[in-house]
């Protein structure tokens, strides 16, 4: 794949995908309203059940352009992002989830990173409210030998990364134009790995990932709402058996297979062990064989009318 030469950016479009979470996404809406930043708008995708009339009160008020777009032609966090880009007009997308909080600097330290790191992903430091858990490796490593993305985006060193949080990082326009934004057939259950899998795809088409720690917020991890799949761990299992296969057979070399296969096995048994029963684990296996099958294939929300 040939890489696009990229011009230096100089605006930023904020992509919010969001479901039925009606209050948190008000005071992130609210922080946006007061950056420091000028040059940017705002894209709230809302899958939610009703319209957010709170939402779309405030976004009539900013002083920058704003687009609340209720949709019910589709549900799926892969499908939001590429909606949203697709109706974006500046030349960086910045997704960050519906539950989070951020300084007015905000969108000035994004900008600043792609600008001094001349990458086409910028993965934004995280501080989670419930707290921050750091694990070998550094931020937005991916370990090939169990197919495992690791976060610790509360780290505080900036650096090349392989992949960013889902609730904050923003992508030059263009190349998600060029690589056809995030893999939809990762909807699947909790829509694990969505963000990890594009970060792949974008390193091996040859761009830079790069972790700024001072691009910060806090996330909130609002308790209601968003991807979950709720008490229902056959479908979290399928799903998270559907999104690792993809990663393993799309991305690993075959010498890595047979240890990340066996990790997600593992997975598999543990959350049996839990329920007592094998229900989990034929579920983790029926996910990977279909997974094993999408990873062959590539699918995305078409361009929106």
């Amino acid at each position: 794949m040939t890489t696009l030469p990229l011009s230096p950016p100089a605006s930023i479009s904020v992509v919010i995908p969001t479901m039925n979470r009606a209050e948190v996404l008000l005071d992130t809406l609210g922080d946006l309203n007061v950056q420091d930043f000028a040059d940017f708008e705002v894209i709230v995708v809302d899958q939610s059940d009703t319209p957010n009339e709170a939402a779309k009160a405030i976004m009539a008020a900013f002083p920058v352009p704003a687009r609340y777009l209720h949709v019910t032609h589709f549900r799926g966090l892969p499908e939001a992002r590429n909606f949203g880009f697709r109706c974006a007009t500046n030349n960086i997308v910045l997704y960050i989830d519906d539950d989070i909080r951020c300084e007015p600097n905000f969108l000035q330290a994004h900008l600043t990173a792609h600008l001094e790191s001349g990458a086409a992903l910028v993965a934004g430091g995280i501080t989670e409210a419930k707290g921050d858990k750091t694990l070998p490796g550094g931020p937005g490593h991916f370990n090939r030998w169990t197919a495992s993305s690791v976060r610790n985006f509360h780290m505080k060193d900036a650096g090349p990364c392989l992949h960013a949080p889902g609730g904050n990082f923003s992508v030059r326009r263009a190349v998600l134009e060029e690589l056809g934004g995030f893999d939809e057939n990762l909807t699947i259950g909790a829509a694990l790995y969505e963000e990890t899998e594009f970060g792949l795809r974008l390193r091996a088409a040859g761009y830079k990932c790069w972790f700024a720690p001072d691009a910060h917020l806090v996330h909130l991890a609002a308790p209601m709402g968003g991807c979950r799949v709720g008490p229902d761990i056959q479908k979290y299992m399928f799903g998270m058996g559907h999104n690792r296969a993809i990663l393993i057979f799309r991305h690993l070399p075959a010498v890595f297979r047979p240890t990340a296969l066996a990790r997600m096995l593992m997975f598999g048994l543990s959350y049996s062990r839990a329920a007592k029963s094998l229900a989990p684990l034929w579920s983790a296996i029926r996910g990977m064989k279909q997974g094993r099958r999408a990873a062959r294939a590539f699918k995305s929300e078409t361009c929106p009318e």
